[in-house]
């Protein structure tokens, strides 16, 4: 019954070369292990065609006698393939991450594998940082924590760019593109299949998480994952009104405290700003030219704008004593 047993495992394993040709000897000595045998150097290094018959001879005859003997014995139980089934995807996962370490995968606007390298960082201007708090814990589909000088430079950005003409596409990619000097392609093919994608409730449940840090994210990950944080930072510096919705509310941490605003819009009338200030601060309303209005302690400041023209953006500034830099804002009459 011993050698009856030996030569099924023979068999097992011999299925288990044919499946997989590369497998290494210590992986078929560790199939064997896990089946209670040992494969010896002639079976690891011999992968016999089971559908070709061999010559006769004693050592096959011997087969022959034993695989008789067998068919009379009770077939294996389902009990016992589990151990065989879990080697074998052990060792299927091995040798598809050795194709893939071989031959890496590509993105669909790359034709070979490319370093994407580490540049250094922009540098930041010393006044954002009291303006980072609010977008520290910027909510992301994606749960992955990102640092805060990457946060900074794109809060630079995006302050550069929500106020232009440019569509909302090609914000994101003018905000993220000197954290990834070169890869505009790569940006505008991400930017792209970002701006199709459907917006999700912010009640959603995040998705489970798939990258553990910004860090150790792979380069094309660390781009949406910076375009994504860049699209919430450009909402957030964007007051939208119609005709429809004609009052729109933000709210804005900083290190002297919370700043409010609130913008009133008069079709064809006109566009009133209102702001409440934790500080001294000023508050700049642009239309080619600038309105200006400020105040040396705490308390409230109003500037308003005449004969705005649908379709238009407008300039908005608020700055505060103690920090170094105002906040740009755009109001959008949509």
């Amino acid at each position: 019954m011993n050698r009856d047993s030996e030569d099924i495992q023979r068999r097992i394993l011999m299925l288990l070369q044919d499946l997989l040709p590369t497998a290494s000897l210590p992986d078929v000595e560790a199939a064997s292990r896990a089946l209670g045998c040992e494969a010896t150097g002639q079976f690891a290094l011999e992968q016999p065609n089971l559908l070709t018959p061999r010559p006769m001879n004693s050592s096959t005859s011997d087969f022959s006698e034993s695989n008789r003997s067998f068919q009379k014995e009770p077939s294996l139980e389902l009990g016992d393939v589990p151990v065989v089934q879990e080697r074998f995807h052990a060792l299927l996962k091995t040798h598809l991450r050795g194709q893939i370490e071989k031959n890496p995968p590509v993105f669909p606007w790359e034709t070979e594998v490319l370093d994407y390298g580490t540049e250094a960082e922009p540098v930041v201007e010393p006044g954002v940082w009291g303006w980072l708090r609010q977008v520290r814990d910027i909510k992301l589909p994606v749960p992955a924590h990102i640092p805060e000088s990457v946060l900074a430079i794109l809060l630079e950005r995006c302050q550069e760019v929500v106020q232009s003409s440019l569509q909302d596409g090609k914000k994101l990619v003018r905000a993220v593109e000197d954290l990834f000097p070169g890869q505009d392609e790569a940006l505008n093919y991400l930017a792209v299949n970002l701006m199709m994608s459907p917006s999700r409730s912010p009640s959603a449940a995040p998705v489970e998480p798939m990258i553990s840090s910004y860090e150790a994210a792979a380069p094309a990950q660390q781009m949406l994952l910076s375009l994504l944080a860049a699209k919430e930072i450009v909402s957030s510096l964007t007051l939208k009104v119609t005709a429809q919705e004609p009052v729109a509310d933000r709210r804005w941490e900083t290190d002297a405290g919370v700043v409010t605003l609130q913008v009133t819009y008069q079709p064809q009338a006109s566009i009133r700003v209102q702001t409440t200030l934790p500080c001294g601060g000023t508050l700049i309303l642009r239309n080619g030219q600038q309105t200006m209005t400020q105040r040396a302690t705490p308390g409230c400041l109003s500037a308003e704008l005449f004969e705005p023209k649908p379709g238009h953006t407008y300039g908005l500034e608020v700055a505060l004593q103690g920090l170094e830099t105002p906040l740009s804002f755009a109001i959008r009459l949509d």
